[in-house]
């Protein structure tokens, strides 16, 4: 009872978590230098990077399959990962001494370029991502806004005389009522302006009110051309990063009465960007107060701005600079002390007012005079308007379906939250449910709060259905054992061991600090079959010894210990058979850690409870058989007993007859074994997926949010039009459940193989729910067919998350070392790109690819402008005053903060659209002078010129490295996309000029180090194994025995998986090589019974049957309970489990025919052929001892 309260309290209190916790020793040092080019950035910021990061002595040494330090240079910014080695435990120490070369590092970096940000948990994963999202704009919003703008409008109309032909027409754009229509009249004003010419409208108007703003006028243009006009005019008039992201599509009115359905149509989001940063930051706050939550992050916020737009010309009629507003603002908006004053026993602490209290305070700053000495304030120089970072940089957008079945795509920002080691994760949960039940009370009921990846849930499936398979195989072993031995005493016993042994092994296992997840779950349940084999022994002794008429403490006694010598080694055999598996170093090490601590801890329990327990319980529960047991003789010529009694005489009389049969049985499964495909690890099935979506480098943002709400259409489509399973989430109504989009980077770490992009306008990450986790393959396929045809200009990868982290299955990596002198680096750009061409033509010659395309993309068009150093001398120009004139005209120029709350709000300068909307305009810009009062014409001093720039530079170890970047067809191994174009790349790799090096990388990397790893291992288990053995039998040879059988259970193992159509993988070879502890530990316990014939002095032709047939009930029991026990794995517990179940399944079967047959013939071989071992019989005996006699 006190074994079992201790299991019950172990299992209780051990940490749970879906997978193993896999240490990620990587980190992100980023370095942003604005107006860098990607060259200048890879010159002078990544690799002093790349330098100061190795000089730490424990970074991974990089190989084909990892790396040490790997980084990519953008235009303007740096990013360095760096992985430290596998044996490292100290990680945090490791990374704050990288940290502190790069803190010392920053100081000599370039000006304008740093500092060095250094992301030492860039490795965590997230273990929940709440996402927040708005939903769309109510009906009493639209009824609002629809009663204004049809008002304003048929009060417009109504006082028009339309002598015009066609029909009236207007043009309107909703925006936040905290935006004044006013800052809008200059781009309306052009609107109307150009919508006049091209004929669009005529005698347009402007009409504006609260909250929107609208042109109305005659038309006898369709919708469809007006719409055509309005996308092109703000494509081509204003950029579209420009417009408000709270902002509706615009709507064409012809009848007044058509304004509410029209704006029920294109309805925005009801919360703003700002509103959602508010939301988010109280839920994160408060998220963060669960004791078990670590830290929080908020990703997808668009930071709040508030402009300032100028006109050159107005700001000239003044003599202004846009940098002299810069210092006027900055002298006025100020928090700094005014000092203290002591009165007697106070002190008065005296407070200058000044720092800017509302937004309108700003445009009260006097900035110049007039000619008659009035003050002129900012308000009448520029337009001052609250907005958002523009362009965007990063956004994040949540698609759910609303009650009526649409679908919507909202503005989101997604929390992830990560939890502290060593917590459950199912208290993790339940805490922060808690804490976000406080919060209904404060946020708006309609706020859409998503569970977007849980692993709590995850957690809980994933240890229900294991935990079911184990139960299922308890039953199924129990089932066996009462079948076998066809009686329910011996059964019970076996029933009351198993519970017992589990529970002990639960108890050391949480003593050890052993997780409650998937492998361990899963070794419990590949160990059932071994755990029964040392009670089955021990039970079948105990019987036997009652059989034979000895008291019931005597056999309970003398039944297990009998065996105890052969019992203890089968034991330690599989031991040392999983043991050296504490020696897979990597990642694969670390998933994998668990299995060896679980298995030999639950080995040493049964050997426990097989010598304490199993007596104990047979001596209350065994009683001795109502009729005699059958004797050996009568066993012999009877049943079962005797075919296999006649079986073994006829092959051991025909021994040579039947090793060659076995040699051809080797060798035709050998050749099965050969037409395996290879695969490192399976993919895991979950309810999510998700798309990697890459566009050329010089693609805005917008441009990409575009290419993923097509790609989003694309994945409803498909899933929609796809067969429901029945394996729902709880409450799921539909298959797909919600579309969660990262545009600019990456999501979060929400899953450990997965590793965040960095920000980069040009990729998107999109990730799938569904509620059927039994679909997700089946839609992997048809969803890449119809990204690859609807989503052209894209590279678009459908991504199943991974068990094991491998980045790309098929990649090639090309580094050029020839760099040796800076001057010659086009040309090593140039060689890189070449050699990159042909070997991307060899990988698309093989069939299968979905996705094809390299880590570097094409150059990109820039625009350099090229100033004449002489003509900019001669009017006080510098190179530092055209560049912050152009970049404060087109990017804006930061002038100050304004502060709301805790938030801290960039006052941004920057130049009104209508001058900076087309890249012709860059030519009418002012430089104005540092230095003197001085603005000259940006052509006056320089010339512009268009040329083809690398804008993404990626580095591994050091030196330049451009990868071929491979992804296969659903249902196509890498293995299969490799085989016919691996000898040509090899080829190509023997014709490279010095200094370039070809490596394959990918899956194939990660397979040849894996297995190699695991031979290694195996190697060692066999050494050990053999030293056992050989300290057991005191023999060199008869560990060779007992060897003899491996080979033909690891082809079994093969051929199963030949028939269930697995590929071969690391867990199928793990299968294999933890088969020969098993297939081991019964030829021990059979050898055991012909060493007693032997001490018997039977011949060996009658001892290795009689063995065989004492032994039968007890392998054929044990090996049954393990197959059968081994089936709810494999049917249940996903793709990672089922290669390494087919194999033991297969083994195992192949490996009892072994043990009870071909054992027989090998011994009878050795000793009767090869005289290896030594057999004396009898009569043999008593004439040594007569000769003996007689000589003395």
């Amino acid at each position: 009872m006190g074994v079992l309260v201790w299991g019950w309290f172990g299992y209780h209190s051990m940490p749970q978590r879906k997978d193993p916790d896999i240490p990620v020793r990587v980190a992100v040092a980023f370095c942003s230098w604005p107006g860098a080019t990607a060259q200048q950035v890879e010159q002078f910021v990544t690799r002093p990077i790349e330098d100061a990061v190795a000089e730490n002595k424990t970074i991974h040494p990089g190989t084909a399959s990892d790396y040490g330090v790997r980084s990519v240079s953008l235009p303007g910014a740096a990013y360095v990962y760096v992985q430290l080695a596998e044996n490292v435990s100290d990680v945090k120490r490791q990374f704050s001494d990288i940290n502190l070369k790069l803190n010392a590092l920053s100081i000599q970096l370039p000006q304008g370029a740093g500092p060095i940000s250094f992301q030492s948990d860039f490795g965590d994963t997230a273990a929940l991502m709440l996402t927040i999202a708005s939903p769309k704009a109510d009906q009493t919003e639209i009824n609002i806004r629809a009663r204004e703008i049809q008002s304003a409008i048929e009060s417009v109309r109504a006082k028009k005389k339309h002598t015009e032909h066609g029909v009236p027409v207007a043009i309107v754009y909703s925006f936040p009522r905290s935006i004044s229509p006013a800052t809008m009249l200059d781009a309306v004003q052009l609107f109307e302006q150009q919508a006049d010419e091209q004929s669009i409208l005529r005698t347009p108007q402007a009409i504006s009110g609260s909250g929107f703003i609208a042109v109305d006028g005659v038309s006898d243009k369709d919708d469809a051309s007006i719409h055509r006009f309005v996308e092109a005019f703000f494509q081509k008039q204003l950029q579209r990063s420009d417009l408000h992201p709270d902002g509706w599509t615009p709507i064409i009115i012809r009848d007044a009465r058509d304004v509410r359905a029209k704006l029920t149509d294109v309805a925005g989001d009801k919360y703003s960007y700002a509103d959602l940063d508010n939301f988010s930051d109280l839920i994160g706050r408060t998220v963060q107060g669960a004791p078990e939550t670590s830290k929080v992050e908020r990703r997808g916020l668009l930071p709040q701005v508030v402009y300032l737009e100028y006109s050159q010309d107005r700001l000239a009629e003044y003599g202004l600079q846009p940098a002299a507003l810069g210092q006027v603002l900055r002298a006025r908006n100020i928090i700094a002390p005014g000092g203290a004053f002591e009165t007697g026993q106070r002190q008065i602490l005296i407070n200058p007012s000044g720092q800017f209290e509302s937004r309108d305070a700003i445009g009260e700053v006097a900035v110049a005079k007039t000619s008659t000495g009035a003050p002129v304030y900012l308000r009448d120089l520029v337009k001052i308007f609250p907005g958002y970072q523009a362009p965007a940089t990063y956004l994040n957008y949540y698609t759910w379906q609303d009650p009526t079945g649409q679908w919507q795509r909202s503005r989101a920002v997604t929390l992830a939250i990560y939890m502290r080691d060593q917590q459950q994760i199912a208290n993790f949960g339940q805490s922060v449910d808690e804490k976000l039940s406080q919060l209904k009370q404060i946020l708006p009921t309609d706020l859409i709060i998503a569970h977007t990846s849980d692993q709590p849930l995850q957690v809980k499936e994933n240890i229900h259905l294991f935990l079911r398979a184990l139960m299922e195989a308890i039953i199924l072993v129990v089932g066996v054992s009462l079948i076998g031995f066809w009686e329910w005493r011996l059964a019970l016993i076996m029933a009351l061991a198993i519970p017992i042994t589990l529970a002990m092994t639960f108890g050391v296992t949480y003593m050890l600090g052993i997780d409650l997840q998937q492998v361990s779950v899963a070794t419990l349940i590949i160990a059932l079959g071994l755990l029964v084999d040392v009670p089955v022994v021990a039970g079948d002794g105990i019987k036997r010894g009652l059989a034979e008429g000895l008291p019931r403490g005597v056999a309970a006694w003398l039944g297990p210990t009998k065996l105890a010598t052969a019992i203890f080694y089968a034991t330690l055999t599989n031991i040392i058979a999983y043991l050296p598996f504490l020696m897979l170093s990597g990642n694969t090490g670390e998933f994998l850690k668990s299995l060896p601590i679980v298995m030999t801890t639950a080995l040493l329990c049964a050997l426990v409870v097989a010598m304490t327990f199993v007596p104990l319980l047979g001596y209350y529960i065994q009683r001795p058989p109502a009729r005699k047991e059958s004797t050996i003789e009568d066993k012999r010529e009877r049943g079962f007993y005797g075919f296999y009694n006649r079986l073994v005489g006829r092959a051991i009389q025909h021994r040579w007859s039947v090793l060659l049969g076995s040699f051809v049985f080797l060798l035709i499964g050998g050749f099965a074994a050969s037409q395996l495909k290879s695969q490192f690890f399976p993919e895991d099935v979950q309810y999510w997926f998700y798309l990697d979506i890459w566009l050329p480098n010089d693609v805005p943002l917008s441009a990409t949010n575009d290419t993923a709400m097509t790609a989003e259409q694309v994945v409803r489509k498909v899933i929609e039009a796809a067969p429901e399973g029945g394996t729902k989430e709880k409450g799921a109504q539909h298959l797909l459940t919600s579309v969660t989009s990262f545009i600019g980077g990456g999501g979060p770490r929400f899953w450990f193989s997965i590793s965040p992009e960095a920000t980069q306008t040009n990729y998107a990450q999109v990730i799938v729910q569904v509620s059927d986790k039994e679909a997700t393959p089946k839609l992997i396929g048809p969803l890449q067919d119809e990204l690859n045809k609807q989503v052209p200009g894209a590279w678009i990868t459908v991504r199943q998350l991974q068990t094991n982290p491998v980045e790309t299955p098929v990649e090639v990596l090309i580094t050029g070392q020839a760099d040796t002198d800076p001057r010659t680096e086009s040309d090593d750009i140039r060689a890189l790109r070449a050699i990159a061409s042909q070997a991307m033509d060899i990988v698309r010659q093989s069939p299968g690819i979905a996705v094809l395309r390299d880590d570097w993309s094409p150059d990109s068009p820039q625009m350099k402008i090229e100033i004449d150093p002489d003509r900019a001398n001669l009017v006080g120009i510098t190179n530092a005053d055209v560049a912050t004139s152009t970049a404060a005209a087109i990017s804006g120029n930061p002038v100050g903060i304004y502060k709301e709350g805790n938030k801290d709000i960039p006052i941004v300068v920057r130049l009104r659209p209508q001058d900076r909307a087309r890249l012709s305009q860059i030519e009418n810009l002012y430089v104005n002078s540092s230095q003197e009062n001085v603005k000259v014409p940006l052509l006056s001093v320089a010339t512009l010129k268009d040329i083809l720039e690398t804008a993404r530079i990626r580095r591994r170890e050091h030196f330049r490295t451009l990868s071929i970047l491979c992804f296969p067809a659903p249902g196509v191994l890498a293995s299969e996309v490799l085989a016919p174009i691996e000898p040509k790349l090899i080829a190509l790799k023997k014709s490279l000029p010095p200094g370039y090096q070809l490596q394959i990388g990918g899956e194939k990397a990660k397979q040849v180090d894996g297995f190699t790893n695991l031979a290694v291992v195996l190697l060692i288990s066999l050494v050990g194994i053999y030293l056992a053995l050989l300290i057991q039998f005191n023999n060199a040879v008869k560990p060779l025995l007992v060897f003899a059988a491996a080979p033909y259970g690891a082809i079994g193992a093969l051929i199963a998986l030949a028939i269930m159509g697995t590929p071969f993988g690391f867990m199928a070879f793990l299968g294999v090589a933890s088969l020969i502890g098993v297939i081991v530990s019964h030829v021990i316990v059979l050898f055991d019974f012909i060493e007693e014939m032997h001490e018997k002095g039977e011949p060996l032709e009658r001892a290795l049957p009689d063995a065989g047939i004492e032994r039968i009930r007890p392998v054929m029991i044990t090996v049954g309970a393990t197959i059968l026990a081994l089936f709810p794995l494999a049917l249940e517990g996903g793709p990672l489990w089922k290669p390494l179940c087919y194999a033991q399944i297969g083994g195992l079967a192949v490996a009892t025919f072994i043990t009870l047959l071909l054992v027989p013939v090998f011994y009878s071989i050795f000793v009767l052929d090869l005289n290896w071992i030594t057999w004396e019989t009898v009569g043999d005996r008593q004439g040594a001892t007569e000769a003996e006699a007689t000589t003395t």
